[in-house]
């Protein structure tokens, strides 16, 4: 298609179409624009959204981590990008490549998944003592036993996930952060502080909406289709943590009805470093369109979206990849 700077005379549409990476066809959403006449154009940003969705599919399907997730395995070690691609055998610049965005052969895909468990990761470190230092093995042995011992909340956080701990299109294509989730609910109790059915849309039309923008969630959370809309799963089990952890505080009200509800304070300040510019952008635009609204209407927003339509029957996990590019709502 044709590369165009839109003009109020064009009309935004999208189609499914098919898209081939590495021999292989993966069916996406692209968008473009319309003329009167029929002529058809794209713009620099809508075909690398493309793009990034045959890339994140073909990601997803063969359990390759994502840029993000490379780097975070790494830094887990505290070793350089360079040291990395040593200790794993890859070309020098290979791994640094690897976190800005190339997609690993699926040979490497491998290691680099083997190497985000510590008691993998040691033997191969044994296994290559001689390219480290005296000092330098024994500060990566170092971090490798830091973090051996199993944590529970890593193993109730994993539950909450549904166990998609993998970037997949229920989480957006984006690997879970606690923290990164945690600030995720801050910003919403701390600008709005909701109660609860309005803290839940809030957090689904932020994540639906970035990814339909660029390709991904903000926080990685999935979401569930219930009665009263799109909910983050296990969300009672996740607020319950924030709170124990003292992200956030919950308090009890009273209805005049005589009904009780909750209302979520933020206890830390909210930590935008954590953020890209976009994400904070999409998180400001849906706190901005639904907070002045009042709740029936929200829950009703939601219940336009086909996400929550086709599957709140049996309340699946609604798929980011399939529902964000048609969301209503914002």
């Amino acid at each position: 298609m044709k590369q165009i700077s839109p003009t109020n005379e064009m009309v935004l549409k999208q189609k499914a179409v098919d898209r081939t990476f590495r021999k292989e066809s993966f069916e996406v959403i692209e968008q473009y624009y319309e003329q009167a006449d029929g002529q058809i154009f794209t713009t620099t940003a809508q075909d690398e959204l493309t793009e990034r969705q045959v890339h994140n599919l073909y990601r997803s399907k063969h359990h390759i981590p994502f840029p993000e997730e490379i780097k975070t395995i790494r830094l887990q070690y505290g070793l350089s990008a360079a040291k990395m691609s040593e200790v794993l055998d890859f070309g020098a610049n290979s791994y640094r490549n690897y976190e800005g965005g190339e997609i690993p052969s699926l040979a490497n895909a491998k290691l680099i998944r083997l190497a985000a468990n510590p008691r993998n990761f040691l033997g191969f470190v044994e296994e290559k003592e001689e390219i480290f230092s005296t000092n330098g093995y024994k500060k990566v042995m170092d971090h490798i036993q830091k973090l051996m011992p199993t944590n529970k909340l890593n193993r109730l956080v994993e539950y909450i996930w549904n166990y998609h701990m993998n970037p997949n299109e229920f989480t957006g294509f984006v690997k879970p952060a606690f923290e990164k989730v945690a600030n995720f609910v801050l910003f919403f109790a701390e600008k709005a502080k909701p109660r609860k059915t309005r803290l839940n849309k809030l957090l689904f039309y932020a994540d639906f909406l970035h990814f339909k923008q660029t390709g991904f969630a903000i926080s990685g959370c999935n979401y569930r289709a219930i009665p009263f809309g799109p909910v983050p799963s296990h969300f009672h089990e996740l607020f319950g943590i924030l709170e124990t952890e003292k992200f956030i505080r919950i308090e009890q009200e009273l209805f005049e009805h005589g009904g009780i509800g909750e209302r979520f304070l933020a206890e830390k300040p909210f930590d935008p470093n954590l953020f890209s510019e976009s994400e904070l952008e999409s998180m400001q635009e849906v706190l901005e369109k639904l907070n002045s609204m009042e709740t029936k209407e929200i829950i009703d927003l939601s219940h336009e979206e086909n996400g929550w339509k086709e599957n709140q029957e049996t309340r699946e996990l609604i798929s980011y990849q399939t529902h964000a590019f048609e969301l209503k709502g914002v």
